[in-house]
């Protein structure tokens, strides 16, 4: 296998090593990111994601709670759920980039 040139200063012991770093990063990705809090507010509608994109709490301001208008509370409701997921993604795709640039030829794989 040929290593880019200069990479880690040491050959194959220097690649190895970041190799090593960037798998013990990947491996507490997942408890790094529940640990996240993103709050994503669309008018009388919030909510708080996980960076895994879990729900931890969706608050309603009652101002808004006429029966008569539960489509509109609907469709907040999933637009907030929506880029709270896209959120959560964009996150953990910082992250993983975070990663990747460690380990050569990985960071070009688009994750």
């Amino acid at each position: 296998m040929k290593l880019p040139k200069n990479f880690g200063g040491q050959g194959l012991g220097g690649y190895l090593k970041q190799a090593q770093a960037a798998m013990d990063r990947a491996k507490h990705l997942e408890d790094e990111l529940a640990a996240e809090r993103i709050t994503i507010e669309k008018g009388p509608v919030s909510g708080v994601f996980a960076g895994t994109g879990e729900i931890v709490s969706i608050k309603i301001d009652p101002v808004v709670m006429d029966p008569s208008e539960t489509e509109a509370l609907e469709d907040l409701i999933v637009g907030l759920v929506r880029d709270g997921f896209s959120s959560a993604t964009e996150l953990r795709d910082a992250r993983v980039k975070e990663i990747m640039p460690n380990v050569p030829g990985l960071g070009n794989l688009g994750l």
